[in-house]
């Protein structure tokens, strides 16, 4: 079956006494060659036999044929190829025994490929009529009766039908009287009619245009047809999500899309994805929305705008310098009414975002800066349904460093110990802007009257403030915070007006490490640290001599007190420490030798580090303000009159003489254990009980009252392979006395004799204290809690989290697909919450939470949720996904879904039912999909996840 080639040099004609007698026998050159002669080398062959023409001018081939001629190639059980025309013919051969149609031709053009029943084919003007024509363009496949193909690779196909199902009987398709295929463009459409199970449809539309993308490309310029509906929040019936498509090029796609309602509101967005190949990647998305309330009762509520504006930057490494941003920006009931980011965005209260650009600059030198927005989007209230007190904190930072470089060993160290002297620089700074604008000034640990233009209050009284704002949200109640003003335009001057600068220095210098005893490190160390404020605070005492001060907050009278100002200016703050750290590693196994058990591991890693920071309380160094001791000063030590003008100001430097003693103690525990099937008894694996349980602290020397820290423990571990726990708590080692309050008494019962005394002859000693309501705490100085007899320390927080996931190994695999672009699995692999995949049985997630904070001994914050998400096959084309849990403070359900979807093939239908949204906003919602599916996820056999919610449009 060797293959037969005509050359460009042969004749176009042979003379009578020439005949090809054998395979592979060509003419041999001649100056006569003809204009219609082939361009390029002809192979063609056939299994069964090759038949020449007596002329030369033709041959037929029979059985498995092929034709190839440059980038053309046709394969048929019969082919007739014409010299002297250029033309090929090719049809396919009916078996009787079988009914079947056997050796169909199949052409390709390059990469169009072509399923026919019979073609006829030009190679010179490259024009072709085919018939019975089914070929792939873009995400869907072309069939039609009659066809025919012009030089530009143009299709003209009458009877035809479109589909995205690859089945020979497609389960759906348009049906049309002619179709032009525009190559690598769209197809364009005469009248249609949508057929679904061979039964036609009275669906259609005089014409259509159905795009499809290049290889290279990421899409074709259209338009986006609107989806249809009506929302459960009032705006009424709607027309969404339409609008244009933009395929600026193959590194940029551009969507203008827009919604409107029947009721008046409105919204407009453009989104976009870039790429560019070995550089960076990314995505802007910017909404607007016009929302009017749709109570027709309630006409006081005024329109309320809502925007979102994310960008994902994310750049390939390369050169020195990267530039990445995360932004997530959005008003503050955006997510609330209009997130298309399903159930984590709509039940979710925070935000953040961040833009980076760092630069290294030769082998030492390093610098940065960022942006950063950071939203906590406040409570819903009940009345109007809409989240308020919302809280927005705009940063933008700046950082320069010389990494720590060894002087005495710039070129090369000869290994004496002075060599590994390194000395280092780091400078940050920052600009941030808030609208938490202070009215309260904590005068927590004072201990004596203050006058400021901002309200007092205390560390306790902060803390009742905080828990009855928590209790009245549980009750469905909104109370406004008293440091937060609305960030919008008419407050922009005022939050400016508020914003803090800020700027640290430190030159860290590490000392020769040395070895202490064989096996314990010692690494001591030198620091010069400061920061650079832009305001401080002084402090003025209003003696009796000085009249009678007003507190412009409350009016009350004060005498005898002191006065808080703030001043702006240019005020530098510094100090310096010297540290000396030590640690080690040693372990201790105790052997159990059982059938399975071998033994016990604790691994443990002390650590411990000595600094010392000198005296800079002087009044002279700029940093601390000394009051006098009179008045009602009197009786304060001179440490407790000593006051740091930047109080309560930022910074992480501290300019009081101190000597902390920082200590910490990790811990790890594993299990020996022999494998299962071991018969020899020599093959072990190591199992991990707790691959972290760890304690923190410091005790700080020369410190007058508390020189002990609060105590950190935190473990973590990995249980049975797929079980997470982690645990954080923090222990206050002081003891605490309760002060101040309301008393309240009961009357004792009291008898003289026999008689009853009557109730107005009782006296006031007769009274018992019972307690007492709206007690404060405070810490008792140099007094532990064990001392106290409340125990060996105080729970002050408390976090622990669970969760664990049950799922066949399948579950976790990459997904993978030959026909799908690298931007698309990328984003399904990324993002596998947003399909239903079944190929997946099932699988279960099961978390849960909890959250402790002691605000005092008697009042506390709690939070516990049980979360539960998984999905479920029915059989291989039904599954069911639900979503829910139970929060055991409020004592009802989360968020709650339930849905419900069938693999139709080349179509998915999902039903998705909410029976408990977790508010009275939204509750007992549904939706119903019957959509085309791509056919990328028919490979996949994935499903697009819906939104069980309303949620505002803007698919991407």
């Amino acid at each position: 079956m060797s293959p037969n080639i005509v050359r460009p040099e042969s004749l176009t004609t042979i003379g009578n006494d020439s005949l090809r007698v054998a395979a592979g026998d060509t003419s041999k050159a001649d100056s006569l060659k003809s204009a219609d002669s082939f361009a390029t080398t002809v192979k063609y062959q056939a299994k069964d036999s090759t038949i020449y023409a007596a002329d030369g001018q033709t041959v037929e081939l029979f059985g498995d044929a092929s034709v190839t001629y440059g980038d053309i190639s046709l394969k048929a059980d019969y082919i007739r190829l014409n010299y002297l025309t250029n033309e090929v013919y090719a049809k396919g051969r009916y078996d009787s025994t079988t009914s079947k149609w056997i050796g169909r031709p199949i052409f390709q053009d390059g990469e169009g490929k072509y399923d026919t029943k019979e073609i006829r084919y030009n190679f010179k003007s490259k024009k072709g009529k085919i018939q019975g024509v089914i070929t792939q363009q873009g995400e869907g496949n072309i069939r039609g009766q009659n066809v025919k193909k012009d030089a530009e690779d143009n299709l003209y196909i009458g009877k035809a039908i479109y589909t995205t199902c690859n089945l020979a009987t497609p389960h759906f398709h348009i049906n049309a009287s002619k179709l032009k295929v525009i190559h690598n463009k769209q197809v364009v459409a005469g009248p249609f009619n949508l057929v679904i199970n061979q039964v036609p449809l009275p669906i259609g539309l005089p014409f259509g245009f159905f795009p499809f993308p290049k290889k290279k490309d990421i899409g074709v310029s259209g338009i986006i047809v609107p989806t249809y509906g009506e929302e459960p929040n009032g705006r009424g019936y709607y027309l969404r999500d339409g609008g244009y498509y933009w395929a600026v090029n193959e590194n940029l796609g551009l969507q203008f899309k827009g919604q409107i309602y029947s009721r008046g509101s409105w919204g407009l967005g453009v989104s976009s994805a870039y790429n560019k190949r070995y550089r960076y990647s990314g995505g802007v998305n910017l909404q607007f929305n016009r929302n009017r309330s749709g109570d027709r009762v309630d006409t006081t509520q005024t329109p309320r705008n809502d925007f979102s504006f994310t960008w994902a930057h994310t750049p390939v490494p390369r050169g020195r310098g990267s530039f990445s941003a995360n932004v997530n920006v959005s008003s503050n009931s955006y997510n609330q009414f209009n997130s298309n980011t399903g159930t984590n965005a709509y039940i979710s209260n925070v935000a953040g975002s961040s833009v980076q650009y760092s630069r290294q600059f030769g082998q030492y030198a390093r610098a940065g800066a960022n942006v950063r927005v950071n939203q906590q989007f406040g409570q819903i209230n009940r009345v109007t349904g809409v989240r308020e007190n919302g809280k927005t904190d705009v940063s933008s930072d700046f950082n320069f460093g010389i990494n720590q470089i060894a002087p005495f060993a710039l070129k090369g160290g000869t290994g004496r110990w002075y060599e590994s002297f390194r000395v280092g620089l780091d400078v940050s700074g920052s600009i941030g802007v808030s609208n938490t604008i202070r009215t309260q000034v904590d005068t927590s640990g004072l201990g004596f009257p203050v006058i400021t233009n901002l309200a007092v209050i205390n560390a306790v009284q902060r803390a009742i403030d905080s828990a009855a704002r928590a209790a009245a949200i549980a009750r469905g109640e909104v109370v406004r915070d008293p440091n937060l003003i609305p960030f919008d335009m008419d407050n922009l001057d005022r939050i400016w007006a508020n914003r803090t600068i800020q700027a640290q220095y430190s030159i860290p210098i590490s000392l020769p490490n040395f070895k202490l005893l064989r096996y314990i490190n010692l690494t001591p160390g030198f620091s010069l640290q400061g920061n650079i404020y832009t305001k401080k605070l002084t402090y003025n005492y209003e003696g009796y001599t000085n009249g009678v001060g007003v507190d412009p907050v409350t009016g009350n009278y004060y005498r005898d007190a002191v006065r808080i100002d703030t001043a702006r200016g240019f005020f530098p703050s510094y100090n310096f420490s010297a540290n000396l750290s030590m640690n080690t590693r040693f372990y201790g196994t105790y052997f159990i030798r059982g059938k399975r058990i071998e033994a016990i591991r604790h691994t443990v890693a002390p650590t411990i580090s000595f600094s010392y920071i000198p005296n800079f309380t002087n009044p002279s160094f700029g940093q601390f303000q000394v009051l006098p001791g009179v008045g009602s000063l009197a009786n304060l030590s001179e440490y407790r009159r000593t006051l740091s003008v930047f109080r309560g100001l930022g910074g992480s430097t501290a300019s009081t003489e101190s000597a902390f003693i920082s200590f910490g103690i990790v811990n790890q525990l594993e299990m020996k254990v022999r494998s299962r099937g071991d018969s020899t008894g020599q093959d072990f694996k190591k199992i991990p009980i707790f691959d972290n349980i760890s304690i923190t602290g410091s005790y700080n020397m020369l410190a007058e009252e508390y020189k002990l820290s609060p105590i950190s423990i935190s473990a973590n571990t990995q249980i049975f392979k797929n079980v997470s726990f982690n645990l954080s708590s923090t222990f206050d080692p002081y003891a605490t006395r309760p002060y101040g309050g309301t008393a309240y008494y009961a009357l004792m019962a009291a008898t003289s004799g026999a008689a009853a005394i009557p109730g107005n002859t009782y006296s006031q000693y007769l009274l018992q204290v019972l307690g007492y309501s709206d007690q404060q705490y405070a810490r008792v100085p140099q007094v532990y809690a064990i001392q106290a007899g409340q125990g060996l320390a105080r729970l002050t927080n408390l976090q622990a989290y669970v969760s664990t996931r049950f799922a066949p190994k399948q579950a976790d695999k990459k997904k993978t697909s030959p026909n799908a672009s690298d931007a698309t699995m990328k984003a399904i692999n990324n993002n596998p919450e947003l399909y239903v995949d079944f190929n997946i049985p099932w699988s279960i997630n099961v978390s849960y939470t909890f959250g402790l904070t002691k605000l005092t001994p008697e009042i506390s914050q709690v939070i516990q949720a049980l979360t539960l998400t998984g999905d479920l096959s029915l059989t291989p084309k039904w599954k069911i996904t639900f979503n829910t849990g139970y929060d055991f403070q409020f004592k009802s359900p989360t968020l709650t879904t339930i849905g419900i979807n069938r693999d139709l093939h080349c179509w998915e239908m999902a039903f998705n039912w909410t029976p408990y949204s977790g508010s009275n906003i939204r509750s007992g919602n549904y939706s119903f999909d019957l959509r085309v599916r791509s056919s990328i996820l028919q490979e996949l056999k994935l499903s697009r996840r819906r939104s069980f919610y309303d949620n505002g449009g803007f698919y991407q």
